[in-house]
């Protein structure tokens, strides 16, 4: 018996978090916030949504989104969190191996947030939410680099929230798939967030921020929520 909290995050979005493990953190606006600074979009694909934080804050702002997750652990949440909610767009969140996604869906905007450490990094937690939201398991980074670019319509974008210290790795499987990297944002000292598109180009757009730098505070702004440290 998993003991469901209703968290909400901004107006409009309630999301439904098991009380003990897993909670969604800073990134999630970031991602969302910064994926929308892309430019116009109506349809949006979120892979390994998890508690599905992201695409409901894209789907506050009007757009057309499906979550998908491969673990079967997050259905009766989404239940609440979707029962919960009231957004703008409409929200679909559905258990879906990213890895079974066929390309070409042709997507105005792919996002993700995927697993920060590999398997081989060491033992992954015991608790099944935490695991599976830090520890890589039936899909890599590279899988999730590859799948985003896959099903991006042509004038499509892509954008991800990594480690610092794998945005190597998004680069180089970007170019190995014949994409371009459009911005790399490194904020803090922690995260990369990086812009994706399935078309070889120039370089990429490179930049550093704080977490207090009034671009970031945006990305909060951008869905009315409470910025950190307390509300607006």
């Amino acid at each position: 018996m998993i003991d469901w909290r209703l968290d909400r995050p901004a107006p409009g979005v309630v999301v439904a978090q098991p009380a003990r493990g897993f909670r969604y953190a800073a990134d999630a606006f970031w991602l969302a916030g910064f994926a929308l600074d892309g430019g116009p979009a109506r349809t949006a694909l979120d892979l390994g949504t998890g508690s599905g934080i992201v695409a409901l804050l894209l789907a506050s702002t009007g757009l057309d989104v499906l979550g998908v997750d491969v673990r079967q652990e997050w259905a009766e949440g989404w239940e609440r969190t979707l029962a919960a909610s009231e957004v703008a767009g409409r929200v679909r969140l559905e258990r879906r191996d990213l890895l079974d996604l066929v390309a070409g869906e042709g997507w105005d905007l792919v996002v993700a947030n995927p697993p920060y450490f590999r398997a081989e990094d060491g033992p992954s937690s015991p608790d099944p939410f935490k695991a599976a939201a830090r520890t890589e398991g039936s899909a890599t980074l590279a899988d999730v680099v590859r799948v985003s670019l896959g099903a991006l319509r042509p004038s499509g974008t892509a954008a991800l929230v990594v480690p610092i210290e794998r945005a190597p790795e998004v680069e180089a499987e970007v170019v190995a798939c014949g994409g371009a990297l459009l911005e790399w944002v490194d904020v803090g000292r922690r995260r990369s967030l990086l812009r994706l598109s399935a078309s070889a180009g120039g370089d990429a757009v490179r930049r550093s921020l704080t977490e207090t730098d009034p671009v970031v505070l945006g990305w909060y702004d951008r869905f009315g929520a409470g910025r950190p440290g307390g509300s607006r």
